[in-house]
């Protein structure tokens, strides 16, 4: 059973100092794993990341420094907070540390009190992190997450970009929420945006926001690909497929039919966060968002309806049927739109913009 105080593993050629603090820690709670020298650290630590590693500078094979380097460049390690242990006061040891990514250097002799509270404080950023990360890959796809998590900058700019926007709308849900309680209408949205988010998550997309029975999502941002609207109708082919399943498992329940509208425009937006210091939210503004999010109310159930700056990007294995002009609301002139013929089936590659 894993320990709920967190991993530690511990890395020190001194099997006395070894030994005590493993025995100090384990006391608190903590589940332990101690090794004598820097390979089997990096063999330890790929195989079973800690939670937090204690690692002696001062060892052979290989010292405490080089370990440090290598488990900093290992996307498996990169995120483990590692404090160095060494019992030379050297001010140059100390920098080069802290340069290669140590969170911080403790000096043998250590105290068990001070031991104690350096270990609980890298294990409460640590969890922090974990949460913050968590959230990011909650909205992107794990390629995508991994991709903006290792940004030099840690954060977002705003940025000039095209993309493909996809929205969609539950029809009629406000009648299905009267015939079903509170509980059940939460319980059925949350089963719903599950699915509807992996479609999206499934060809490279990015959930921007869910909007009452709806959500919106970006192909495009923050990584692109070369057919961002390909992925776009790809992820919107895949929710209907997946309604159209689950639906007859539904009515019984509700005692309606559960239908929705999807709307896809393609264009240059701006991204980034958007909104106050205090707060913000990754988002895109400009006209495709506009334009999806009017074709998304004009589609009929299970209908995807796209706009022709997508539709004239689209890969040439996707059929669409040409639709009458519609006049959206904001226009002056009526948009030529197309509807996407349901029961496609295509394979999309993963390969980014370069």
């Amino acid at each position: 059973m894993e320990s709920q105080a967190g991993k530690i593993l511990i890395v020190d050629d001194d099997e006395f100092f070894l030994a005590m603090m493993e025995d100090m820690l384990r006391g608190q709670g903590y589940e332990i794993t101690a090794v004598p020298d820097g390979v089997a650290a990096i063999t330890t630590a790929e195989s079973d990341p800690p939670d937090l590693i204690l690692l002696d500078i001062i060892m052979p094979r290989m010292d405490g420094l080089e370990v440090l380097q290598v488990l900093k460049q290992s996307p498996v390690t990169s995120e483990v907070p590692i404090l160095l242990m060494t019992i030379e006061r050297n001010e140059e040891v100390l920098l080069s540390g802290l340069r290669r990514g140590a969170d911080d250097v403790l000096f043998k002799p250590i105290s068990s009190e001070e031991l104690l509270a350096r270990c609980e404080l890298a294990l409460k950023r640590k969890k922090k992190i974990d949460g913050l990360n968590d959230i990011i890959r909650r909205h992107l796809d794990p390629n995508v997450a991994y991709q903006v998590l290792k940004q030099p900058t840690g954060t977002l700019q705003l940025s000039r970009t095209h993309l493909a926007v996809l929205f969609t709308d539950l029809r009629e849900f406000t009648r299905v929420a009267e015939s079903i309680s509170p509980e059940q209408t939460a319980n059925l949205l949350n089963s719903l945006f599950e699915e509807l988010v992996r479609c999206v998550l499934r060809y490279g997309g990015t959930l921007d926001k869910f909007l009452g029975d709806g959500l919106m999502a970006l192909f495009g941002a923050p990584i692109g690909y070369p057919d961002n609207e390909t992925r776009a109708v790809c992820a919107a082919l895949d929710m209907v497929e997946y309604l159209a399943k689950v639906e007859k498992n539904l009515h019984p329940t509700t005692g309606q039919v559960i239908d929705m509208g999807i709307g896809i425009s393609a264009g240059e937006v701006v991204v980034g966060p958007l909104g106050s210091q205090m707060r913000s939210n990754y988002t895109a503004i400009g006209d495709p968002v506009n334009v999806a999010a009017r074709l998304t109310a004009l589609a009929k159930g299970r209908e995807i309806i796209i706009s022709k700056t997508a539709a004239d990007l689209l890969d040439e294995r996707v059929q669409i049927k040409k639709l009458p002009a519609a006049q959206l609301k904001g226009k002056r002139q009526p948009l030529e739109i197309f509807s996407v013929v349901p029961g496609q089936k295509l394979e999309v590659v993963f390969k980014r913009k370069t």
